[in-house]
């Protein structure tokens, strides 16, 4: 081997920036079955690297196994990159006769572990076109390389679990036809730490039986909506627990019960032939829904225009109650459990059928209620972690698998670190 040849090996090795790994070969292939020139590098293990690729341990080798095969490394400027090494066989007496461990890439994966770490970067901070553009890959491929790129973060960082005091759980839909992720966020660090596919008492009984007892026990509040299946998991697997109901679901269940009552009035105006009362509400849905800071000046005319023509109408005093129960939740604790006795009374002699109900439910979760105010934990950061969610969601479009999908939204909420590939030195 001349002088250049050696020098040539050398650059190589040092760009590929792979520890444990010798390059014997390089050359440029263009050939008619491929779309553009590929620079093939050929590779192999530094002697006494011999692993087990199912364990990690050394073992002896077995043969050469059956050919080569390659990996997608990444680009030299304009130039796509490609692995292509021998893949011997070990013996190893737990596994099997197996294939070999290679120092730059995971077993199963046709990616070096740099290129995954760049396209799994690349997935957090761009769309699928940008992503799918500038590496040339598929995007159903990106979504396997997000799933192993999110457990080798995971197990190089500390457990998400460890000093867990209050979480926020929430269901969020991913797929038409009521299909739903659980997911669990830490109120403390800001970031989500679980998600699963489903929702329910089950799936939620999943996450608490990840834990150690140690974990379970440090947990003080549990905040999230009305759900049951959360009030008894949360019975059952952490009673020392706080259950906190959120502020932002309360508010909802009233406004739920306020767009009831306006369509119940839109609907009877109609088939009555109101006229006065078909234009007095309509373009109300969202001058009643929305808050009084929020509206702009055509919705703030049509509130006034219905408190004016009609102030103790059903509409305009189920809204009354909605500002009544919305603005107690602000109250301090002290004052706010006679603001509650109040509002409950009030809705209970309304006289208007949906109030009447969501009083019943008010009163029946009272003491979950004052302690929202009391405790002052809201669920509105999982709120805002929903949002990015739908949006991960939909940039995942075309994923098969929904563990693609969790580790995508590991990768992007989850406060996960990934790696940028950097000059070993």
């Amino acid at each position: 081997m001349n002088h250049e040849e050696r020098l040539s090996k050398s650059l190589f090795t040092r760009l590929l920036n792979v520890k444990g790994a010798v390059v014997e070969d390089a050359r440029i292939t263009d050939s008619p079955l491929r779309p553009e020139p590929v620079l093939e590098i050929r590779v192999r293990p530094r002697r006494g690297m011999l692993r087990c690729s199912r364990c990690g341990r050394r073992r002896h080798g077995y043969d050469q196994g059956g050919g080569v095969r390659r990996w997608r490394g990444q680009d030299f400027g304009c130039w796509r990159v490609e692995l292509v090494a021998a893949m011997p066989r070990v013996d190893c007496p737990e596994c099997g006769v197996v294939v070999a461990q290679v120092p730059w890439a995971e077993p199963g994966s046709r990616f070096t572990r740099d290129f995954e770490a760049e396209c799994a970067w690349l997935m957090t901070v761009a769309n699928q076109k940008t992503v799918s553009g500038f590496l040339h890959v598929a995007w159903r491929t990106a979504g396997d390389i997000a799933r192993r790129v999110a457990e080798r973060a995971k197990s190089m960082m500390p457990s998400p679990f460890d000093g867990l005091t209050s979480i926020g759980v929430d269901e969020t839909s991913y797929r038409k036809g009521h299909t739903y992720l659980t997911v669990v966020v830490d109120h403390e660090r800001h970031r989500v730490i679980w998600a699963h596919d489903g929702y329910g008492r089950d799936v939620f009984g999943l996450f608490f039986q990840a834990l150690t007892p140690e974990q379970r026990a440090s947990i003080r509040v549990v905040t999230g909506d009305g759900a049951r299946w959360i009030d008894s998991c949360v019975h059952e697997w952490c009673p020392n627990a706080e259950r906190v109901l959120d502020g932002f679901h309360i508010v909802s269940w009233m406004s739920d019960a306020l767009d009831k009552v306006r369509k119940r009035l839109w609907n009877r105006a109609g088939h009555d032939g109101d006229e006065k009362a078909v234009k007095r509400m309509r373009g109300a849905k969202y001058a009643v829904l929305k808050n009084p800071d929020q509206l702009t000046d055509r919705q703030r005319g049509t509130l006034d225009a219905i408190g004016n023509t009609d102030p103790k109408g059903q509409l305009y005093r189920s809204w009354q109650i909605k500002e009544l129960l919305r603005n107690l939740l602000k109250h301090p604790p002290e004052q706010a459990e006679g603001e509650l006795r109040h509002w409950i009374f009030w809705a209970s002699h309304s006289r208007i059928p949906e109030i009447v109900e969501l009083s019943k439910k008010i009163r029946r979760r009272r003491p979950d209620i004052l302690k929202t105010i009391r405790l002052g934990y809201s669920n509105a950061r999982l709120e805002a972690f929903n949002n990015r969610i739908k949006v991960t969601i939909r940039m995942a479009y075309g994923f098969h698998h929904v563990n693609n999908l969790i580790a995508l939204v590991m990768l992007r909420c989850g406060g996960l670190d990934i790696h940028l590939p950097q000059p070993r030195t």
